[in-house]
């Protein structure tokens, strides 16, 4: 996949050996979210969460930049986890990896949680998902089936994040 005319970027399959490396860029980039909402980070919680079925590693030039893991229920799809390396925050590969799953995924419902206070927030309003629930600082946001952000929602979270 392109990311305009310079970022090239795969996704393969996650394996056993890909954890260490999921498990420090999620402790870097969540670890102050972590503590601001749940008193810290839990080592043990997310070992038990993670499952290299439903992980994928997002590639540059034959490094690891990043992972994403998706889980399907009786719900629709679950998207527990979206992590870059920081250096590539805001360059437009988490935008893109969404609109493709989005694309892919069209008909079903895809759920996720996150910080009411994660800056990526703005960017799942912005891409049509909607709060469905608020419990303490976590959100759980939900994508319809078919919805395309609406540009009135996608002018909002413009507004929002200019503020």
């Amino acid at each position: 996949m392109t990311l305009g005319v310079t970022m090239r970027y795969s996704i393969r399959p996650a394996c056993d050996a890909d954890y260490q490396y999921c498990y420090r860029l999620t402790k870097r980039n969540m670890s102050e979210l972590f503590f601001r909402h749940w008193n810290g980070w839990v080592p043990a919680e997310f070992r038990k969460a993670f499952n290299p079925d439903n992980v994928s590693m997002v590639v540059i030039n034959g490094r690891r930049v990043g992972y994403l893991s998706l889980k399907r229920d009786d719900q629709g799809l679950y998207i527990e986890n979206i992590q870059l390396s920081p250096s590539l925050h805001g360059c437009g590969i988490g935008t893109d990896i969404l609109k493709h799953l989005l694309d892919r995924y069209d008909q079903d419902v895809i759920r996720l949680t996150t910080f009411s206070d994660n800056p990526a927030r703005r960017l799942y309003e912005r891409l049509g998902f909607t709060i469905t629930e608020s419990e303490g600082g976590a959100l759980k946001m939900t994508r319809f089936p078919g919805k395309q952000p609406s540009k009135a929602n996608a002018a909002d979270a413009r507004s929002r994040a200019a503020d």
